[in-house]
């Protein structure tokens, strides 16, 4: 729409204060707290914490999505376990890509990690999570 209006004003002889908009301003930033049965996602202009039923991760950057609502963060999947967690215990995390699409107040979210994927969650904006626990 931008450019339409610039083209119209250049051809009806007006003068322009039309600049091209900067690269990557189709990009915006999505935070908040979105949830789903079996998630809970809550995004920071710095990152993100994800919680399942039994497992949690973590957003290394802020999400960002593209003109089309796409997204792919790099982050962290700790698998957790029934019972306490003991003392000195290594959690069992492992490299996680967060991949989905946003479009108004809902998102699809796929976790991949390794071989595995989780998902698709279909998660909402504000809504709680539904989870249930390692026991």
């Amino acid at each position: 729409m931008r450019l339409a209006s610039c083209l119209l004003a250049v051809t009806l002889g007006g003068t322009s204060q039309c600049t091209p908009a900067p690269a990557g301003t189709a990009d915006r930033l999505v935070t908040g707290r979105w949830g789903a049965p079996r998630a809970e996602l809550t995004l920071t202009d710095t990152g993100g914490s994800i919680e399942y039923d039994c497992a949690h991760g973590g957003l290394s950057s802020p999400l960002h999505v593209d003109g089309s609502g796409r997204f792919d963060v790099a982050g962290v999947h700790v698998r957790e376990h029934g019972g306490p967690v003991r003392l000195g215990e290594i959690p069992d995390s492992a490299s996680a890509r967060y991949v989905g699409r946003v479009s108004g107040g809902r998102m699809t979210l796929r976790v991949f990690v390794g071989p595995d994927t989780l998902g698709p969650f279909e998660l909402v904006r504000g809504a709680g999570a539904q989870l249930v626990r390692c026991l």
